[in-house]
């Protein structure tokens, strides 16, 4: 079987796909160019084949988005610079505005073994707290309760 390398800047998406796979895992920091949109398939399209160029054996990347009730499902796959620009504690002041805290994420795995691509697709549906909080996790995760909890993913332990 050939090895297929997780392709990813992002530190704590390593650490977090290996706590769930249960092994380490093979990656390389690239920096891509990623493309601004709305359709979160045509971002993976592009990313993904962009890496194995770069690369040159099969690989897989993640995305994520994130998709606020309140904003009409705004930002989606611009989370990464809606949340460092508008900052948590302001998000979480927009849906308490609109009285709607409801919020959905979705993941995207993409593996790409240079001949065709894959897409293997999660979502989670919760609610925005109050306020952030928590310490633990990463990115958004003072700002996603999952639903059936009352726990920030910041909150929680891995």
């Amino acid at each position: 079987m050939p090895n297929i390398t997780f392709v990813t800047g992002n530190k704590n998406k390593v650490m977090e796909a290996e706590r769930i796979l249960g092994f380490k895992l093979e990656h390389i920091d690239i920096d891509l160019d990623e493309i601004q949109g709305l359709d979160p398939m045509v971002i993976a399209d592009h990313k993904v084949r962009e890496a194995y160029i770069k690369v040159g054996e099969p690989i897989f990347i993640l995305d994520q988005s994130i998709y606020i009730s309140c904003l009409n499902g705004f930002p989606g796959p611009l989370i990464k610079w809606f949340w460092e620009s508008v900052t948590l504690q302001k998000i979480c002041k927009i849906a308490e505005n609109f009285n709607d805290y409801s919020i959905r994420t979705e993941s995207i795995v993409t593996y790409f073994d240079g001949n065709e691509i894959n897409h293997f697709r999660g979502e989670i549906f919760g609610t925005l707290p109050k306020e952030p909080r928590g310490e633990k996790g990463w990115g958004w995760d003072a700002m996603f309760i999952p639903n059936g909890s009352t726990k920030t993913y910041a909150e929680m332990d891995l």
